[in-house]
C-alpha cells in the first residue's frame, strides 16, 4: 500500500443504485400502521375503568361548579 491519505479522502464514500426507487424525487413511503383493538390485549377490568374514566371525565367537565 503506497498510497497516501489524500487518495482515501479523493475517492469518497461509495454510493449504492437502488433498483427499487428510480424516482430520485420520491419519498420513502412509510407503511401504515394496522389499528389495534386494546379489547384484545386488556383484561376486561381494565377496559372498564378506562371507559369509566372517560365518561366520569365528560360528566365532571360539563358540570357546574355549585360550591367552592
Amino acid at each position: 500500500m503506497d498510497r497516501k491519505l489524500d487518495d482515501f479522502f479523493e475517492l469518497g464514500p461509495k454510493k449504492r443504485n437502488n433498483n427499487k426507487s428510480n424516482n430520485s424525487d420520491s419519498k420513502k413511503s412509510r407503511k401504515k400502521l394496522k389499528s389495534t383493538n386494546l379489547d384484545e390485549f386488556l383484561p376486561e377490568e381494565h377496559i372498564n375503568f378506562f371507559k369509566n374514566l372517560r365518561i366520569g371525565s365528560k360528566r365532571i367537565a360539563r358540570k357546574k361548579i355549585e360550591e367552592v
